[in-house]
């Protein structure tokens, strides 16, 4: 009997990830089963929903208009982006795709200063499935997720990162090997 691996993630990431994608919520509308299905959350938990929905408006995350819609404030817009990227990178499975030929390299050089954009676009391109190739330099043999494009083209370290998709890279047997292809 194999056992379903349930990924149980925090309620504040679970929050932000849904204001990300739809940029406004009610307490009412935050519990919809294509949430719930999505973030494997359930109205048991609404107490902690609503304790950590308290909790991210006092940290000034997010703002509750006098209506009770809940948005994200401008300073919480870099939080809710990484946890959106946190919890797709959690969820992620990749399918088992036929190789189509093609090479996806990210390369990137991203400076001191911003070290915790790196060390986190590396956690990320473990998480799909990427090979560092050589330092810095990452590989991948299928299309690269949405997600993890929104981090690459993210405002503070899209000028530091570049992602090539190619048909050809000479000898690559070993870099075949690396993915079993």
């Amino acid at each position: 009997m194999t056992k379903i691996k349930r990924i149980v993630l925090p309620a504040t990431k679970i929050i932000l990830s849904v204001l990300w994608e739809i940029g406004k919520i009610t307490t009412e509308s935050f519990f919809p089963p294509q949430y719930a299905k999505k973030y494997g959350y359930s109205t048991v938990l609404k107490k902690r929903y609503y304790f950590s929905l308290r909790h991210l408006n006092r940290r000034g995350v997010i703002e509750k208009d006098k209506n009770g819609i809940y948005r994200l404030a401008k300073h919480g817009e870099k939080e809710a982006f990484l946890a959106h990227l946190s919890t797709e990178s959690k969820m992620f499975k990749p399918k088992k795709q036929r190789w189509d030929g093609k090479w996806r390299i990210i390369f990137f050089d991203i400076p001191e200063k911003k070290r915790h954009y790196r060390d986190y676009l590396r956690t990320i391109l473990k998480a799909v499935g990427f090979k560092e190739f050589q330092k810095s330099t990452w590989i991948y043999p299928h299309p690269v997720p949405n997600f993890v494009k929104e981090m690459l083209f993210e405002e503070n370290i899209k000028h530091y990162t570049r992602l090539i998709t190619t048909h050809e890279i000479e000898y690559d047997k070993d870099i075949k090997t690396m993915f079993n292809l």
